[in-house]
């Protein structure tokens, strides 16, 4: 064998001997699929205004997107518009499964939800493939007004809910049990004056997400003097 053909197998065999390692490095790591737990806060997207002063019609802000499952995301998206006393946001829950998609506007799950904006977000799961994610949203710049929504998910179903609204309040989720929420609420300032930061009565509302409605109950016990401080920086609790 002359020294030009041994060059040339040398150099085959050293690319043959390389191509795995190449392949190995040129491979991204896969993402891993099913539910997963995390809790975050969202900082509302602002949406543009005209030189008037009120909010430029037709814009859709996406707020959020959630990777579910292999086929779910949920998306929040807004549908911004200026009023005559009140800018309404009409966020809007979108669940996209597979080639199938099904809006919930928040106004017709919460009653005034047309003025509320997504402000965070907690998911815990039930198992590899089964969850739950619950949205936190605000109405105004202080937050004195508060809806939740809850929406769960299997392989064989998706749906969306929501609690009634609250008042400088939040939502107490427990992992093992997570269709059992309580709502608390403020229910007027404890000194008699009516103040963003003062101290106010809560009280507490035992809520079960059922198959088609979430049921509330207030509790028996008469509550407690709390600080909206307390709630400002998690309108959702998990433990």
């Amino acid at each position: 064998m002359n020294a030009l053909c041994k060059t040339w197998l040398l150099a085959s065999l050293s690319a043959a001997a390389m191509q795995p390692l190449l392949l190995a490095q040129s491979l991204e790591p896969s993402q891993p699929l099913g539910c997963v737990e995390s809790h975050r806060v969202v900082a509302p997207k602002k949406p543009r205004m005209g030189a008037d002063g009120n909010i430029l019609a037709g814009q859709v802000i996406v707020q959020a997107k959630l990777t579910l499952d292999e086929s779910t995301t949920a998306k929040i998206v807004e549908y911004p518009r200026s009023g005559n006393d009140l800018d309404s946001y009409n966020s809007t829950v979108i669940i996209q499964r597979g080639q199938e998609q099904k809006k919930y506007p928040l106004e017709r799950l919460i009653k005034g939800g047309s003025l509320l904006r997504l402000v965070e977000v907690a998911s815990v799961c039930g198992s590899s493939n089964q969850g739950t994610v619950f949205l936190a949203f605000e109405a105004g710049s202080s937050g004195a007004a508060e809806g939740f929504a809850v929406v769960r998910y299997s392989p064989e179903a998706v749906d969306v809910q929501a609690f009634p609204m609250a008042n400088q309040g939040q939502i107490v989720v427990t992992k093992a049990t997570p269709n059992e929420v309580e709502l608390w609420s403020a229910s007027g300032s404890a000194g008699g004056i009516d103040c963003d930061a003062c101290k106010k009565h809560y009280t507490v509302r035992d809520c079960n997400v059922g198959q088609d409605s979430v049921e509330c109950k207030q509790r028996p016990a008469a509550g407690q003097v709390l600080s909206p401080n307390k709630f400002m920086g998690a309108r959702i609790a998990v433990r």
